[in-house]
């Protein structure tokens, strides 16, 4: 049998580029562009009780978004559920659990892609139709959508080989513009497009009372009902996407503070803008003129507001295209993270974790994975995609609730930097009430899946049968048995270290800064021990320096450093230092530029109301905590 040389996880590393609006952005960017897909194809199934369908399928999505907030704070590594199901199940649920997000990722890649084109199609109707191709004699008809959804699929491929930090301020930018255009559209659309009766007229329409396609019906209830239940399992796909923000979490800066508000704060605003879209659609369009338009529903609604409409759809088509396509964009990063983290962890073929040496990004999975995305773009069917993108969501979503609830046992003792609400104490273990909701509403809507849509029960599942036929494979390739937890003993159950700068004074005393920093920062810390020597600066006039003396006063700072650094190395501590000659500019210049999640400064007793006033903490960036150090003996 072949044996695996172990190695540390943090070899192989991302680069730390993305902050809160970074995060942010990655999660409302694959989910908030869903409410200008789902709008329509939902109504068209769910009729009148659209906003009902959506109300449903939200309770899936907030207690699993919230799960992944926890998640993602005690494992912060890039992967997200694959890596919560392998701690948890062991390799084989990890990799079920990262083939069921790849085949998320594949189809958002798709999915999204065809909505961003479908709303060009709005600002350029030539783009409606198809073209003919002649093949030896054959007549290939192929959709104008899905053509121009794989080239918009290949510009996105290109973005992301230059980079993460790129590939997230192009997110961040179009982010910002979605909301602004949203907002716009519905603070002018309730008071002058809005009718009321026409609302409530529509709650007579308990489901599309027709026989529609890409249904399985089963004939135990009336169409109208089972109509309806396709588009509660339909209204799922508009939020989809929140563990987008879990993918990037190895190369998100302070990963303890910024993905639970990240999780939280795209929770509440996808919520909020679907309910309000699907809500004022029927009230503007009715649900059968809702239903007619599922390639750009929002730009239809824009387009009744009185004298700006016709401008204002314009507007928001163009920004609806941009923000599909940034979706399309994360979609590219999620699948490209998802197989890095994957192939690290030995759960498929090391190919898929190269890394690009310059650009620090899994190049081979961008571009392999990205193609397949492209392929089912290239399609321009929206609706089996979107079954497809169902199926994949829902089953990962499954398997991290029951990750979630397994791992309150086996890491009981492990730090969590935050906990969902709603638990409940059972002898050691605090047990999450919302895990048990979420594999509750996941486990519904993923039977009603495999009941209800044919296409998605059969590539679905043809998809689960190939990744088992690959990871058994691969592992009979390499001699390890299938329940071998190779990827297991790889992985260490730790928050990453929080780089933090502790700023000590040239003249104090080094045992009172090293009892300040043993008693008030624990081992989780990276620590750099800067000191300095401040140069004055008067203008207008010659200040004279003694460089040597200068020189001798730095070895010596230098040296208590390096005897503080021992000192807390053989405490448990990682720790390296550095003094700066300069002036207090320079060094704020350091500090902003270290890419650290904490500044702590050190206080002589402890203040009854704490103070950020000073040259340093006044002029360090906001992302970064400021944490005040009080020697025991002072105060």
């Amino acid at each position: 049998m072949s044996t695996i040389t172990e190695k540390r996880v943090e070899e192989v590393t991302l680069r730390r580029e993305i902050g809160l609006l970074g995060s942010f952005a990655m999660g409302f960017a694959d989910v908030g562009a869903d409410v200008f897909l789902a709008i329509g194809i939902v109504t068209l199934y769910a009729a009148g009780y659209a906003p009902l369908a959506f109300l449903i399928a939200s309770v899936c999505y907030i207690s699993t978004g919230l799960v992944y907030a926890e998640l993602s704070t005690l494992y912060p590594y890039a992967g997200g559920g694959q890596v919560f199901g392998m701690r948890a199940g062991g390799d084989l649920i990890g990799f079920l659990t990262g083939w069921a997000v790849l085949l998320d990722y594949v189809l958002d890649i798709g999915l999204f892609s065809i909505t961003s084109a479908g709303y060009l199609a709005y600002v350029i109707p030539w783009l409606n139709g198809y073209l003919a191709l002649r093949l030896y004699g054959y007549v290939f008809k192929i959709s104008k959508i899905g053509l121009t959804a794989f080239t918009l699929v290949l510009f996105l491929i290109a973005i992301n080989l230059i980079g993460i930090k790129e590939s997230s301020r192009f997110n961040e930018i179009l982010v910002v513009l979605t909301i602004s255009a949203e907002l716009l559209v519905l603070s002018l659309a309730y008071p002058f497009s809005f009718n009321p009766i026409r609302f409530i007229q529509q709650f007579k329409y308990f489901g599309n009372p027709v026989k529609l396609e890409h249904v399985f019906y089963t004939n135990f209830l009336k169409t109208n009902v089972e109509n309806f239940i396709y588009g509660v399992t339909l209204a799922m796909s508009s939020f989809i996407g929140i563990e987008s923000i879990a993918q990037a979490a190895e190369e998100t800066r302070n990963p303890r503070r910024y993905l639970p508000r990240a999780f939280k704060y795209s929770i509440v605003m996808v919520l909020l803008f679907t309910m309000l879209f699907s809500i004022l659609g029927l009230g503007t369009l009715g649900w059968r003129g809702l239903s007619k338009v599922i390639y750009n529903p929002i730009a239809v609604i824009a387009s009744k507001i009185p004298y700006i409409g016709h401008i204002l759809a314009l507007y928001v088509a163009v920004v609806a295209f941009l923000i599909s396509l940034v979706s399309t964009n994360t979609g590219i990063i999620g699948v490209s993270r998802v197989t890095y983290s994957m192939s690290r962890f030995k759960l498929i073929p090391s190919t898929f974790s190269k890394l690009h040496r310059k650009r620090a990004v899994p190049y081979v999975s961008i571009i392999f994975f990205g193609l397949i995305g492209g392929a089912f773009a290239l399609t321009g069917n929206l609706e089996m995609v979107a079954g497809l993108y169902n199926f994949g969501a829902l089953l990962s979503y499954l398997l991290v609730n029951y990750s979630h609830l397994k791992l309150r046992v086996i890491d009981r003792d492990v730090y969590r930097p935050w906990l969902t609400p709603l638990n409940v104490r059972y002898k050691d273990t605090e047990i999450s009430i919302l895990s048990i909701i979420g594999m509750l509403s996941t486990g519904l809507l993923f039977s009603l899946i495999i009941l209800y849509h044919p296409e998605g029960r059969l590539l679905g599942l043809l998809w689960i049968l190939i990744g088992i036929l690959i990871f058994t494979s691969y592992r009979k390739y390499h001699g390890w048995r299938i329940t071998e937890p190779i990827s297991v003993r790889m992985m260490k159950p730790v928050i990453t270290k929080i780089k933090t700068i502790v700023l000590i004074p040239p003249y104090m005393n080094s045992e009172l800064a090293y009892k300040a920093i043993y008693y008030n920062i624990d081992t989780i810390h990276d620590l750099i021990l800067l000191s300095y020597i401040q140069i004055p600066h008067k203008y207008g006039e010659e200040v004279k320096l003694n460089w040597m003396e200068i020189y001798r006063f730095k070895k010596d700072l230098e040296q208590v450093l390096s005897d503080m650094c021992d000192k807390l190395r053989r405490n448990g501590y990682r720790c390296s230092y550095y003094v700066i000659v300069g002036t207090s500019e320079s060094i704020i210049r350091y500090i902003n530029s270290a890419k650290v999640d904490t500044v702590a400064l050190i206080c002589g007793k402890k203040p009854r109301v704490k103070s950020n006033k000073g040259v340093f903490s006044t002029n360090i960036k906001k992302d970064v905590n400021i944490l005040y150090l009080y020697i025991p003996e002072a105060g």
